[in-house]
């Protein structure tokens, strides 16, 4: 696999989420991906049923933590979790997500070192957990933090290790590739963006879920027109398309419209490009890509003009 590049970038954290079974089983962790007030309510409600200290609280207890976070309730995130940051009291296996959570309260707070420091005590705690259990989601932690640790080098490495622990679980693989293509898009990689696209939509096939595909050849073909590869960019869009209306993402649908239409302004078919933009319905167009929308109208328009 290739590597990260040195230089620094404009790094992406990844998705972090703690899922403990007792809140599986019992679906507040759906609860607590929607509704503040219901999620805290029922943490508290569910704690005072459990022996303080025991598991089954600290599983709690964390879920609350991350839900602070997930909500963006950062003073209260501070207020809860600054008792708990290096005390004697917290059990091994949550110190480490402790500390994480810290740290990104630091780094949002601008505090760069001291985010730095949690950062190193938390990857310094998964390391140890995930040589005794390497579990997926230990493992989606470490790659979290070695990330914002701009250790990309130690990523790479790190992925490729996770490849031959063969977890049998394509969901993981397209992930963690989708996740480290978007890393090298940002830090203007292009040729490492290209393979981790490639590398993500290979692991996509392999689910049974026809809008995973959809978003995999998007990615995938957004690489390929960056590297000027138009051709096969433009195949791999309409591939997209395809999974993208069978699974009915109307959203997907018109994004790819617009990016087959930003294809041929590219290669100068001012024709095709107002053929495909037409199709769009900006309506159902996600809210972001927008911009993309106007700012290609406006060009097939000033060279409508100029013609």
């Amino acid at each position: 696999m290739r590597s990260f590049p040195n230089k620094k970038c404009c790094f992406l954290l990844l998705l972090f989420s703690i899922s403990s079974p007792l809140a599986s089983a019992n679906g507040i962790d759906v609860i607590c991906e929607n509704h503040a007030v219901s999620c805290f309510s029922e943490i508290s409600a569910r704690q005072q049923h459990q022996a303080s200290g025991s598991s089954q609280w600290w599983q709690l207890e964390i879920l609350r933590l991350n839900s602070l976070f997930h909500f963006r309730k950062f003073d209260e995130l501070y207020a809860v979790i600054r008792p708990w940051v290096n005390h004697e009291d917290v059990p091994v296996e949550y110190q480490p997500v402790i500390n994480m959570l810290f740290g990104k309260w630091l780094a949002i707070n601008n505090r760069k070192e001291e985010a730095k420091s949690a950062y190193v005590q938390s990857l310094s705690g998964y390391e140890a957990l995930f040589e005794k259990d390497p579990s997926q989601e230990t493992a989606l932690s470490i790659l979290n933090l070695l990330v914002s640790l701009e250790r990309f080098e130690s990523a790479r490495d790190f992925v490729d290790v996770l490849e031959t622990n063969n977890y049998n679980d394509a969901e993981f693989y397209r992930e963690i590739f989708a996740e480290l293509g978007h890393i090298a898009l940002k830090s203007e990689h292009l040729e490492q963006h290209l393979f981790y696209r490639e590398k993500s939509l290979f692991w996509a096939k392999q689910i049974d879920d026809p809008q995973q595909v959809a978003v995999a050849y998007n990615n995938y073909a957004v690489a390929l027109r960056n590297y000027s590869k138009f051709d096969e960019a433009r195949k791999a869009f309409l591939t997209g398309l395809t999974y993208a209306k069978a699974a009915k993402d109307f959203a997907q649908v018109n994004t790819i419209y617009l990016r087959l239409a930003e294809i041929e302004n590219r290669v100068s078919d001012s024709a095709k490009a107002a053929m495909w933009l037409g199709k769009v319905d900006i309506e159902k167009l996600p809210t972001p890509q927008i911009v993309y929308y106007r700012k290609l109208t406006a060009d097939l328009k000033t060279k409508a003009e100029e013609d």
